[in-house]
């Protein structure tokens, strides 16, 4: 038995966009109305079929509803206000198989049942232009009549007050967004019931696709008119005997749309057969990359997933650069987080702007109107200068500040929007990892009680060893293994130096991509004549890859000037009592960090300062002795050992010379006068060095 769906669809008719009940009327009837409310009068071509058209209405309603004209004219009265929703229409498509009188008795019976007996009035519009495309406008109102046939209220009022003494009103059920589903689902088993009574081997399912578990893409629907136009041109097409091509943009995306749809019928085929091989479930899992989409497509999560929790997992994939698994979301809420603190700080500064440039307009009033030179002139003068206005220049600076503001609050905006919006992604994401962690935990280990003990992060590390390794970690073993993994990352964290050099190697990756958008830029020039559709391609690209690299500048410069001064803080708190710390550059601060992190321990100035410029040969010369020593005693060793060992030796001495130096020539000239911790050094370095030379000579 063949399955099909047909077309179901609700809208509103508001004032809001500029609409009239007795226009749409006029239309859908081919009757000409009059608009009392617009002074003219309504009339449209003519439909090719005359359409069949009647009004039911609930039995307390007045007789004049059945009067098409004055039942919208009199809606469009009742509605006071510019935004008033006028009417809300339902358009179905009706089954072809059925004959006139059938589709009239089908129509009639859907339209009684679910709305006339709920107390709405109904204009009822069938169209049979095309044979091939019944279809039924359903124009509601939305005001219901009292018993006495006098218009309703849409809310009903609760009897109740607020504080202030205004009337409480209720919901109208009329409005209740679960209704549509509800509407299609009565007029889908309605059909239904007519097919089985009429014995035609046929059902209909009105459901979406992903709700019947379908995998294909659903049409967009063309309307009356496009569908015209797309007729009109198939038989054009076959008049010239050529091949019919979509004229409009909704019927060339259906034509995309469709082969699609015949790729995703040859995948599923290709997964169908796929999966009938895939019998044993190690094997299976084995197969499932870290990838997580196509480990959740593999597994049947992906399927049963919604389009919402598809795009907020891509979107986590998209932003962390990396496969996501629960621990990466959990990452990415964390930088959120931050994000977060980081708006707060944001608008607690534009409010702060804000009521500096409102006090400060009080101020320059203030300070006009004082008599000069009185306490009051000079007291306004100076509040303004605390306010980082001068009143020589007042105007000015304050419209400069005002527009600057005004920028600010609006970057704000869109910045808080864009983080509120991207925000319910990650969690939904999260959300989402978290169940898919706990089932695929479950099948792993087989559904076992101690499962119970874990944390979905917890489960989720057990299964990344699994997918990395192929390791299934016992349970009982489970928390050792964690707790092993988490001292191992710890020690695996990126330090301000490493971030730094990172940082460095994004900034030069940045120019070099600012580069090749440059070369695409001339090769775009050499198509802009000959192939201007090209070039349009290429500049919409390259205008999309100048604004990535714009935030991109804009993100690596900011995280190596924090990350600059991080570094001068770090070394001053390691060396508190220096004063050439003061003057610390960031190229010698990386230097000093490096050279401890490489030690282990922070090393002192005074072992530093044996490496200046005068002792650099002597310290070379010596490690060379001790590499040609250390090779001859332990010859049978290999060298490559003592290579190693010697390069480690002289990157360590040039590292520490080029601190030395650094740090000479960061000395204050105001300790130039006395002698400092290092000058104390150096001198006791140089008596050591006479000291060792008289005593060679003596021994001469």
């Amino acid at each position: 038995m063949s399955s099909s769906s047909l077309h179901f669809s609700v809208n509103i008719i508001s004032r809001k966009q500029g609409r009239s009940t007795v226009a749409c009327a006029a239309y859908r009837s081919d009757e000409s109305l009059y608009d009392e409310r617009n002074e003219r009068e309504f009339r449209f071509k003519k439909h090719e079929v005359k359409p069949e058209s009647f009004i039911l209405a609930p039995s307390h309603a007045p007789e004049w509803v059945n009067d098409r004209q004055r039942l919208w004219n009199e809606v469009e009265k009742v509605e006071k206000v510019w935004t008033s929703q006028l009417s809300r229409e339902v358009v179905v498509a009706i089954p072809n198989e059925l004959n006139e009188q059938q589709q009239r008795d089908l129509i009639e019976s859907f339209v009684k049942n679910e709305f006339v007996e709920k107390g709405m009035v109904a204009d009822v519009c069938i169209h049979r232009d095309h044979t091939a495309n019944p279809h039924a406008h359903i124009m509601l109102t939305m005001r219901p009549f009292n018993e006495d046939g006098s218009w309703g209220s849409k809310r009903p009022f609760t009897g109740e007050r607020d504080e202030k003494g205004r009337k409480i009103f209720g919901t109208n059920p009329w409005d209740n967004r679960e209704n549509v589903q509800l509407w299609r689902d009565r007029y889908q088993d309605l059909v239904n019931q007519e097919y089985q009574r009429l014995n035609i081997e046929r059902r209909i399912d009105l459901r979406s696709y992903e709700k019947q578990g379908r995998e294909e893409i659903p049409t967009v629907h063309l309307g009356h008119s496009v569908s015209a136009m797309e007729r009109k041109a198939k038989e054009e097409a076959q008049q010239n005997g050529v091949e019919y091509r979509p004229v409009t943009e909704k019927a060339q995306i259906n034509q995309s749309i469709q082969q699609a749809n015949e790729k995703i019928k040859e995948y599923n085929k290709d997964f169908t057969e796929l999966d009938r091989k895939i019998v044993d479930f190690e094997k299976k899992k084995r197969e499932i990359e870290s990838d997580l989409k196509r480990s959740l497509e593999k597994s049947g999560y992906w399927n049963q997933m919604t389009d919402k929790e598809k795009t907020s997992v891509m979107y986590v994939r998209s932003r962390m650069k990396e496969d996501v698994t629960l621990t990466v979301a959990l990452k990415c809420q964390s930088q959120f987080e931050n994000w977060g603190k980081s708006l707060d700080k944001k608008e607690e500064g534009l409010r702060k702007e804000i009521e500096d440039i409102k006090a400060s307009k009080k101020l320059y009033e203030s300070y006009i109107k004082a008599p000069e030179n009185t306490l009051e002139k000079d007291g306004a003068q100076r509040k303004l200068g605390r306010l980082g206005f001068s009143v020589s220049n007042y105007k000015e600076e304050l419209q400069k500040r005002s527009v600057e503001c005004k920028k600010a609050i609006e970057s704000y905006r869109s910045e808080k929007e864009k983080f509120v919006e991207n925000k319910e992604r990650v969690n939904d994401t999260v959300q989402l990892l978290k169940e898919v962690t706990i089932d695929q935990s479950r099948i792993l280990y087989k559904n076992d009680a101690k499962l119970q003990e874990l944390h979905p992060q917890e489960m989720d590390r057990l299964l990344q060893e699994f997918r990395e390794r192929g390791r299934i970690i016992p349970l009982d073993q489970a928390k050792e293994f964690i707790h092993s993994h988490e001292r191992q990352s710890e020690n695996k964290q990126l330090s301000v130096v490493e971030q730094y050099d990172k940082f460095k190697k994004d900034n030069q990756f940045v120019v070099n991509w600012e580069r090749s958008v440059q070369r695409k830029e001339k090769e775009a020039e050499s198509l802009r004549e000959t192939n201007p559709v090209e070039y349009a391609k290429m500049q919409q690209d390259i205008a999309k890859q100048k604004e990535a690299i714009a935030e991109r500048v804009k993100l690596v410069k900011t995280s190596i000037h924090v990350l600059e001064k991080t570094m001068i803080a770090k070394v001053r708190e390691q060396y508190p009592e220096q004063n050439w710390t003061q003057k610390l550059n960031a190229s010698t601060a990386r230097k000093i960090l490096k050279l401890n992190e490489q030690e282990k321990r922070i090393v002192p100035v005074g072992e530093i300062m044996k490496h200046v410029s005068q002792d650099k040969q002597k310290n070379s010369s010596f490690y060379q002795d001790k590499f040609e020593n250390s090779r001859q005693q332990n010859s049978k060793e290999p060298r490559k050992d003592f290579e190693e060992m010697y390069a480690k030796n002289r990157a360590k001495e040039e590292l520490m010379n080029g601190i030395a130096d650094s740090v000479k020539d960061l000395i204050d000239d105001s300790d130039k006068g006395r002698k400092s911790d290092i000058d104390r050094v150096l001198d006791e370095n140089s008596r050591k060095s006479q000291s060792k030379n008289r005593g060679q000579g003596f021994s001469r």
